[in-house]
């Protein structure tokens, strides 16, 4: 099974062809594949492929090889004209023309940017930042009327006392939120809701009262009133009488109770034993507690005496509606309270003569009890009179909402507040748009400045760097062979170079400009091979595949000796470092016959083994699409004149009539001048090989070049076969000619 694709097969790489074709499908090459040793020659006329077999090398064996390709000195030397100078690098054409294209770039962004900036910021009044600037000067002025409008609105209306419309911390914030609220009043309603507002809260509580049992008062009392001390010591003097007795004790109180004390009621001394004596007739235990029961009876009667005379109402705490039945009700509370203080007076009177009758009963209190208080109407028209002032309060909340709107809708108008409003809003539309169109244009600046950065960026990545020791040895293979040698642009840090050739005693500096394209070529040539010995980590170990498509492009002697040097030293692994022949490939790839006959390895000797170059290494024909592999010296190319035979073979096989007899005039030119032989001797005054074949008649020529003869290729062979025959040359016809014979016996 054939295998292609870049494969190393027995030290052969084998290229499948058929994936190479025109874009309406036909295959470029006629073969399938084609197999090739370590070391490669292939000449081929220009347009025959070359360039689309190195393509389809580099495709093919990329993954596997080291691939290295040299077409010519644009892929290495890249021409500076704006410095006229010239970069080395592996691609160096590419990136010049990538840098040239990018320093288009910059200028046609430096020119956007200058424009952009003009329209920005410059002297005319009518650039964006002034209309900006202008723009917010617009908004900031109609701001600052419209805030110092909002204030002082405010502060006029927190101001108004008479009546007060506003809370006392209103301020600009609640006068901006109110605006939509304006609304303008008539006069009859503003007069209203300010007697509305000139209404004054009333305040009345329910009250919380806890029953009282009056008969239970009234049952204590008597208890105490039936109570009495009984006499343990009898004083008869007091003759059990109580007048007697509550005198005697009021004289206690008054006296000093001193012997000897004179007596205010009789004028007598006092004696000590007297004192004793009433002292002890009155601190007797049973007096002392009842005395204590009725003082306790007394405070208790006095204190609900006292919190009942405490409780008062008025009428006018009521609102107007709510004040006849307050009065009604009022006069039954106060009815009331009488009747119940009157019956606590009888108690505290019936108390009071107690204590004057300790030592005797008294007769009970027959009095009216009477009934507790009834608050149950009194708190229900309080909760009627507080919903009412509750309900006034919104009202005078809502007068003073309506009035204070009044009053913001007054105060608009007289600032003519819409037509201020409209007028800021187009200012800020205006500020809006400019500042827009600002940032905009600044965006776009800051983007333009942003790319020409990018793109200086990306020239410093395309710039070619320094080649010091590439230059070194360049210079060194170039010293004796040309007048000039590589020279910095600056200095050894750019990488850019000129040449430097001295004319008498004068160095004289050419600029890329001034090269020649032999020398380009050379230059490139060299500097590709010092390229060579170079390798990263992931080629280091993969063999190289070295592609020279058509390296000769100079009839420059110098030039073409110096080529093919440097060329043959490389594959010669010298030094095997740029090309190991025991690993690496090399195609070498030409339509130059000078180069193709020299280039390789001269002779047609063989080795100790009995081989020759054409085993050792490929030779190809690129014809027509076709891979003629050369296989022994006789069927290759010895000289140009060999090259023209080769060509009309290519061209008869081919039809191509007017390109053969181009060919043929050629090899008769080149065979007259090297035998010597006279033009019309030659020619023998044969009409028809005149016509076809005389190199000097300018007008048979152009006759031809419209293909006004009518000879097929077939019938031209022959003819041009019968010339050499009429001039005894038929050997040297047959010994060149490797096409069919059959065409020119009969």
């Amino acid at each position: 099974m054939r295998r292609f694709l870049g494969e190393i097969i027995l030290n052969e790489l084998n290229i499948d062809l058929t994936k190479q074709k025109f874009t309406d499908g036909i295959q470029i090459f006629k073969d399938d594949h084609v197999s090739l040793k370590h070391k490669n020659f292939i000449f081929a006329r220009n347009g025959s492929g070359k360039s689309t077999f190195a393509s389809l090398l580099k495709e093919q064996c990329s993954p596997n090889l080291d691939v290295r390709v040299f077409a010519g000195f644009d892929t290495v030397l890249g021409e500076n004209e704006k410095l006229n100078a010239f970069s080395l690098s592996i691609n160096a054409g590419e990136n010049e023309l990538a840098i040239k294209q990018k320093e288009t770039e910059i200028q046609a962004k430096q020119n956007e940017l200058k424009r952009v900036t003009s329209e920005i910021d410059d002297s005319d009044i009518h650039n964006l930042k002034a209309k900006k600037a202008a723009a917010e000067a617009a908004v900031q002025k109609n701001n600052t009327a419209i805030n110092k409008f909002y204030s002082d609105s405010a502060a006029y209306i927190k101001r108004r006392t008479q009546p007060q419309i506003s809370k006392t911390t209103y301020n600009k914030s609640g006068f901006k939120k109110e605006i939509s609220h304006a609304a303008a009043l008539q006069e009859i309603d503003v007069t209203q809701l300010k007697k509305t507002l000139e209404t004054e809260e009333l305040f009345v509580n329910t009250v919380e009262w806890k029953h009282v049992n009056y008969s239970a008062y009234l049952k204590s009392t008597n208890e105490v009133l039936k109570s009495k001390v009984e006499e343990k010591t009898r004083i008869k003097r007091l003759q059990n009488n109580q007048q007697r007795i509550n005198f005697a004790e009021e004289g206690m109180r008054l006296h000093k109770h001193q012997g000897g004390e004179i007596c205010a009621f009789c004028g007598n001394a006092i004696s000590e034993e007297t004192f004793q004596e009433l002292e002890s007739y009155f601190s007797a235990d049973e007096v002392a507690v009842l005395r204590n029961r009725i003082v306790e009876s007394k405070r208790e009667v006095g204190q609900l005496s006292s919190l009942i005379t405490s409780m008062k109402w008025t009428q006018t705490a009521f609102y107007p509606e709510y004040q006849e039945t307050a009065g009604n009700i009022l006069d039954d509370l106060v009815a009331h309270k009488k009747i119940i203080l009157s019956f606590c007076d009888a108690l505290e009177e019936a108390l009071e003569s107690k204590e004057k009758n300790l030592f005797s009963e008294l007769g009970e209190l027959d009095i009216e009890v009477p009934e507790d208080f009834d608050f149950s109407r009194f708190n229900s028209l309080v909760k009627n009179n507080k919903e009412y002032g509750a309900s006034l309060a919104t009202k005078k909340r809502e007068a003073q909402d309506k009035l204070r709107y009044h009053m913001i809708y007054k105060l608009l108008s007289q600032f003519r507040y819409d037509a201020k409003y409209v007028q800021m809003n187009e200012a800020r539309k205006t500020f809006k748009n400019v500042n827009a169109e600002f940032d905009k244009k600044v965006g776009q600046q800051a983007k333009l400045e942003a790319d020409i950065q990018n793109l200086n960026d990306q020239i410093d990545a395309l710039k070619p760097k320094a080649e010091v020791q590439a230059v070194k040895s360049i210079n060194k293979r170039l010293q004796g062979v040309v007048p000039w040698q590589l020279t910095y642009t600056e200095n050894e840090e750019t990488g850019y170079y000129q040449i430097s050739q001295t004319v008498g005693k004068k160095s004289k500096l050419r600029g890329v400009k001034e090269l020649s394209t032999g020398e380009k070529n050379v230059i490139a040539l060299l500097y590709f091979l010092e390229k060579l010995g170079e390798t990263t980590i992931q080629t280091s170990t993969s063999p190289k595949l070295i592609i020279f498509d058509d390296p000769m492009n100079s009839n420059d002697s110098d030039m073409q000796y110096l080529i093919i040097t440097e060329i043959q030293k490389l594959y010669q692994g010298k030094p095997r470092e740029r090309f190991d022949p025991q690993k690496d490939f090399i195609v070498i790839m030409t339509h130059n016959i000078h180069f193709y006959l020299n280039v390789p390895p001269h002779g047609a000797f063989k080795d100790e083994k009995g081989k020759t170059k054409y085993d050792k290494s490929d030779f190809y024909h690129l014809r027509q699409g076709a891979f003629v592999q050369i296989t022994d010296v006789k069927r290759d190319m010895q000289t140009n004149y060999d090259a023209l035979w080769i060509e009309l073979g290519d061209l008869a096989k081919n039809g191509y009539t007017n390109s053969m007899l181009n060919s043929m005039r050629r090899i008769i030119e080149t065979y007259i001048e090297f035998t010597g032989i006279k033009q019309d001797e030659f020619y023998r005054n044969n009409e028809q090989y005149l016509k076809l074949f005389n190199v000097n008649s300018h007008s048979a020529i152009d006759e031809f070049s419209a293909q006004s003869f009518t000879e097929s290729a077939d019938e031209l062979v022959s003819i041009f076969h019968r010339i050499f025959a009429d001039n005894h040359a038929e050997a040297h016809f047959t010994a060149h000619w490797k096409n069919d014979n059959a065409v020119f016996k009969h």
